[in-house]
């Protein structure tokens, strides 16, 4: 069987670059099996290339360089643009990142110097609170007592009561005295004009014998008021005084008597 060999002018077509596509691959296919057909393609491609360095140069135009340079130039430029953007946009987005980062420790921080002073403010004010409310259970109890030792008085027998008068020249007021000797108890409450600066009230027992018996201090500036006093069990008692004394008070009585009592037997 006679082998067929391709058409002369596919061979100029193919080396021209005039062939494509499937009768393309079907000659480079046949050309490569067939030692006469290489040689026709070689001959071809000889052919092509004699014929492009025939030619004379052909010089373009210089305004043909000079856009397609500009052409290049802007390409590049918009590609260094580009680039310069795509860095810009990140070094944007890394400094954004890093000052919120910032801020947030920044909040976090004052948000924790304000609990931690909030919390202390907190203690102190409970601390405050858990004094004064210490302080509010001592005075109830302490007016417990009170309570319980002037019902006590009041209600015993051998309770006696005793008045104390002004004396003349002193300020004006008045008080009443009860007094239990075997309880040791005395309940006063009067009123009385308030002591200048500086000064005190100070109550006094007057004993049957002996020196007088510190029965307490009233309160400073005291216009009236009420106090109850423990002394020593089964002490006799002739009168109750109350002098005007140095602030806080003496052991011993050294100012002049505002009010005096005697007792009735």
């Amino acid at each position: 069987m006679t082998e067929r060999h391709a058409n002369p002018e596919d061979f100029d077509l193919y080396a021209l670059g005039a062939l494509d596509g499937e009768e393309k691959l079907t000659l480079e296919a046949h050309a490569g099996a067939c030692s006469l057909c290489g040689q026709e393609l070689a001959a071809a491609r000889g052919r092509t290339m004699l014929l492009g360095l025939a030619a004379a140069p052909l010089t373009p135009r210089p305004e043909v360089k000079s856009a397609l340079m500009q052409r290049v130039s802007a390409e590049r430029t918009a590609g260094a643009n580009q680039t310069s953007a795509i860095s810009s946009h990140r070094k944007s987005w890394g400094l954004r990142l890093s000052l919120g980062f910032a801020a947030a420790a920044l909040i976090l921080a004052l948000a924790a110097s304000w609990l931690w002073k909030q919390n202390g403010r907190d203690r102190q004010q409970i601390a405050q609170m858990q004094a004064q409310l210490e302080a509010a259970q001592m005075k109830a109890q302490q007016n417990g007592q009170n309570m319980r030792a002037l019902s006590d008085v009041v209600a015993a027998p051998d309770t006696v009561q005793v008045a104390l008068l002004e004396q003349a020249g002193g300020p004006p007021g008045q008080a009443h005295v009860l007094y239990n000797a075997r309880l040791g108890l005395v309940v006063y409450s009067g009123e009385i004009a308030p002591a200048p600066s500086g000064k005190s009230y100070q109550l006094w027992l007057v004993p049957s014998s002996g020196a007088p018996v510190n029965a307490g201090v009233l309160a400073e500036n005291q216009r009236d008021g009420a106090m109850v006093v423990h002394l020593e069990q089964g002490l006799g008692a002739k009168a109750f005084a109350v002098t005007m004394e140095p602030l806080g008070g003496k052991p011993h009585p050294t100012g002049p008597k505002v009010l005096v009592g005697g007792v009735s037997l």
